[in-house]
């Protein structure tokens, strides 16, 4: 059944529900729409899965339409703010100019900066902003201080985690210049050596590149960018 175009000048209820914030009376929430669900937003082909509804009230998905150009490129898109109260989970691509949420898992995050916001823990009234840092790999770390002792030992996940050849060790001697060095990687281990006499006593830094990723690309097209 084809049908011309509805226009609801006030609320749309689909279903038995009427939520209490979509206000009554003269404080109805003009323009506003409950759907009891689910609903399918885009291509009903890309939630062809037996039962997917469960995954998700809401289904949003990319869709052409002949009079459409050029055709659209995200299934979603919030021009300013999003607001997730749970749980966000990204298949693909989402593109937001700011996304609040409890929890965020998406195969690959792409952002022109990458920050953190808590509340100040000494100033009042203040937040407190970090920046994560950037570099030109999926690396991981370790640090800590190795005392009396001439073997860093790197965490068992590593093995399986880390290309063993991008390992690189920073030590920073404590108290004295006991002339301390890496003598060999090896087996998830970094053995140190020093100056015949002077016991070890160093900071250690120790960074490595993910093998279980493929290596960033560093140089993509500007229409693959945020």
């Amino acid at each position: 059944m084809k049908l011309p175009d509805a226009y609801v000048g006030k609320r749309l209820f689909v279903g038995l529900g009427k939520p209490e914030i979509l206000g009554r009376g003269e404080k109805e929430v003009r323009g506003s729409v409950y759907i009891e669900g689910p609903e399918i937003t885009g291509d009903p082909k890309l939630f062809e899965k037996k039962d997917q509804y469960e995954l998700g009230g809401l289904m949003a998905g990319q869709n052409e339409n002949e009079e459409m150009e050029p055709k659209p490129f995200y299934a979603f898109l919030a021009k300013t703010y999003a607001r997730i109260m749970d749980f966000l989970k990204v298949d693909k691509l989402l593109t937001v100019e700011n996304i609040k949420a409890k929890i965020i898992y998406a195969e690959v995050i792409m952002a022109k900066t990458k920050n953190f916001s808590i509340p100040h823990p000494t100033k009042k009234n203040k937040n407190l902003v970090y920046a994560c840092l950037e570099g030109p790999e999926n690396g991981v770390y370790i640090r800590g201080r190795l005392k009396h002792k001439d073997t860093i030992l790197l965490p068992p996940v590593w093995k399986k985690l880390v290309d063993e050849s991008s390992i690189t060790v920073s030590l920073t001697p404590i108290g004295s210049h006991h002339d301390v060095i890496v003598k060999r990687i090896q087996d998830n281990k970094i053995v140190l050596q020093s100056k015949p006499g002077f016991p070890i006593d160093v900071y250690y830094h120790v960074f490595a590149e993910r093998k279980d990723v493929e290596k960033l690309v560093t140089e993509i097209s500007s229409d693959a960018s945020i």
